[in-house]
């Protein structure tokens, strides 16, 4: 026999009852501190002085499961007007609203209540997957997949299964098991039936489908729109092709707008009946136009005290240099003083980031209202800083940290957690490698070898050279590694295979007893060397390659990396290094550049690694009106003092370097592709 609590409570006449209403049901936390019973009551109480009475006692419950139109303090009075034997729908759809309202406590209660009567095999099972759902609210996720687990599919309704589906969707994405939530989404979205899920949906699964690695997503990239589906492996399977194709356009293009739209256009075509359309996620329907960036005021972080404080500031030169001239062509191009007001130039702040912490730096950007950043120039201060000014433009001066990447720039996808308006753009001595790769290629080597530093640099460097050749080419490349400079000459006969040909000499000389007329010979399956070294190592290792070669064999073409460039004031280097072929900064090979003859005179006796670094600066801030326009035309570049500047789709600005060779010690640029004496 049903129980009742007599409760006197008074009951204020305003319009805030609901709002009392939705207290009392956040007042009860536990079974075990109110009885279900007590709780009917008193939420009873309080209803019947807010609202009337159902209209009929006999009102058809909405399905478990679908979209709820009501509270759950709506249900809960459903719930009290019906027999303890009749009311299980109301107890299970008052369980679901509460999970959708985030009162997973309240859930707690009610579920403990039924848990303790007798239901049927198909009400039990519906309240194990609200017991799996309100677990998932809980953020117990183990405890969530566990009692999923232990669900009796063959027992769940139509609306049952697709909540099931939809709740181990989001356990996978929660664990982060990318493949595992896109060929779940793709079995659940077809089975959705409002307009609100089918979105969401669309949305988690374009989402999903863009973090798995573009071959996964590329082999179903394009597709003949003029086959039928039959020939393109039924229906189904152009399902699962056109949402690959989607997602590989969107992982490719999300940072280059233009290519976006025009993607997402061809895919519209080539899939012209694809269920996505009516739908179409609101990543690719919020595609705004974009506007170059326009500061007012640059934030500049550099280290200009400690360790690297030379580098710096020869950063910050290079800046203010491009700064100035800003300045000064504005002036020239402005006819009067009208257009001279509309010329805003920014502000620049620099900031010392050795002095301060990143965290000390950007509490001081909204008083300075910075709306731009150049920096930081160190690897950690850039893992450090990004998180920080996840809405502001950043430009860093180096590499974004590996594991905001999920690719190289060899394999055309996108950044993970990199936004789209940060960039960076680096000196990088692998990049340049891999540039020496595709130059010496197009001059028709094709078994070129490796000579390095024994040293982190050197190792890296080769790598990347190893790396990118391999990717090219799918063949091995040989990698030698010197250690001593007093130490050249036995390293170069053991790379060319001298040392082995003198040995087989001695031999010969030995067994006979004869005066033989010998030549030493020197290896013939390599057909280039790409050399990594300081420019006083290069001095040494070219004339042990040049004595080393057998004189009837062909000269082995040389190349160099910048490393090796440098300043030779007397000129006795330069001629010494006559047919040796480097790659560097265009404006330090075409020495007659204002820029440089300015430089020259202003701060002579500069390092070619000052120089470059001044060109970092100069460009860096050349760029800021510059990259939406490189970021949305794949076919645009900048011409900076380090090269042709173009962005790639991981945002990282990429120098293509110029090429030069010494002849009779005068410096010749040279085209790609050249043929090599």
């Amino acid at each position: 026999m049903r129980q009742y609590y007599t409760i006197a409570i008074l009951i204020p006449t305003s319009n805030t009852c609901e709002l009392k209403r939705d207290d009392i049901l956040n007042v009860l936390t536990s079974a075990q501190r109110f009885s279900y019973l007590l709780m009917i009551s008193l939420t009873m109480t309080f209803l019947t002085a807010c609202s009337t009475s159902p209209s009929s006692p006999k009102e058809i419950p909405p399905e478990l499961f679908s979209e709820l139109a009501n509270s759950s303090a709506y249900y809960l009075q459903k719930d009290q007007l019906y027999p303890d034997s009749n009311n299980v729908d109301w107890q299970l759809l008052t369980v679901q609203a509460l999970i959708e309202e985030g009162r997973v406590v309240l859930a707690d209660s009610i579920i403990s209540h039924m848990q303790s009567k007798t239901l049927s095999g198909k009400d039990k099972t519906s309240l194990g997957l609200l017991i799996a759902q309100n677990l998932f609210a809980k953020n117990q996720f183990d405890e969530s997949q566990k009692a999923l687990s232990a669900i009796d599919p063959e027992q769940l309704s139509q609306l049952a299964s697709i909540a099931s589906l939809s709740l181990q969707a989001d356990l996978y994405i929660k664990r982060e098991n990318h493949l595992a939530a896109s060929n779940l989404l793709l079995i659940l979205t077809p089975l959705l039936q409002s307009d609100k899920s089918k979105q969401k949906y669309n949305d988690i699964l374009l989402t999903q489908l863009s973090f798995l690695p573009a071959k996964t997503l590329n082999q179903y990239e394009t597709v003949d729109a003029a086959k039928s589906p039959i020939e393109q492996n039924f229906e189904k399977d152009l399902f699962k092709k056109g949402w690959y194709a989607l997602a590989s356009i969107f992982k490719r293009y999300q940072l280059r707008i233009n290519l976006l739209k025009q993607g997402v256009s061809d895919w519209k075509k080539s899939y012209p009946q694809h269920p996505v359309l009516l739908f179409m996620p609101t990543q690719l329907t919020n595609i705004h136009e974009i506007q170059p960036f326009q500061p007012e005021n640059i934030a500049v972080l550099l280290p200009l005290s400690g360790r690297f404080q030379e580098q710096g500031k020869s950063i910050k030169l290079g800046i203010l240099d491009a700064f100035y001239r800003q300045q000064q062509l504005n002036k020239s191009t402005s006819t009067d003083a009208l257009a001279m007001n509309a010329i805003n130039s920014p502000t620049l702040h620099f900031y010392d980031s050795h002095a301060q912490t990143m965290k000390e730096i950007t509490t001081q950007f909204a008083q300075n209202k910075i709306d731009f950043v150049i920096g930081p120039l160190l690897k950690n201060e850039i893992e450090t800083f990004l998180p920080l000014v996840e809405k502001m433009p950043v430009l860093a001066l180096n590499g974004f940290p590996e594991n905001s990447l999920n690719s190289t720039i060899n394999k055309p996808e996108t950044v993970t957690s990199v936004k789209p308006w940060h960039y960076s753009f680096s000196l990088s001595p692998e990049h340049e490698a891999e540039q020496a790769v595709q130059f010496i290629s197009e001059n028709k080597h094709q078994n070129p070898l490796i000579i390095a530093p024994d040293s982190d640099y050197g190792k890296r460097v080769a790598e990347a050279f190893k790396n990118e050749w391999q990717t090219r080419y799918n063949r091995e490349i040989e990698q030698h590694f010197f250690t001593s400079k007093s130490k050249l000459d036995s390293f170069i006969e053991r790379v060319l295979y001298t040392d082995q040909s003198q040995t087989r000499i001695n031999q010969m000389k030995s067994l006979t007893r004869l005066s033989l007329e010998t030549a030493v010979r020197s290896r013939t399956d390599i057909d280039a060397i790409y050399l990594v070294s300081k420019r006083d190592e290069l001095i040494l290792l070219k004339p042990f390659i040049d004595v080393t070669v057998s004189p009837f064999a062909d000269r082995i073409p040389l190349y160099a990396s910048s490393r090796s460039h440098q300043f030779d004031r007397g000129g006795l280097q330069n001629k010494e290094l006559s047919n040796f072929t480097f790659s560097d900064m265009p404006f330090l090979i075409h020495q007659q550049d204002e820029i440089i003859t300015t430089l020259n005179e202003v701060l002579p006796r500069q390092s070619y690694a000052a120089l470059r670094l001044f060109a970092l600066g100069f460009d860096s801030y050349q760029l800021i009106g510059q990259l939406m326009q490189l970021q949305t035309n794949k076919d645009y570049y900048y011409p900076g003092l380090g090269g042709q500047l173009s962005l790639d789709l991981n945002n990282t600005v990429q120098p293509a370097l110029s090429w030069a060779t010494y002849y009779q010690g005068e410096l010749v640029e040279v085209a790609s592709p050249t043929t090599s004496e």
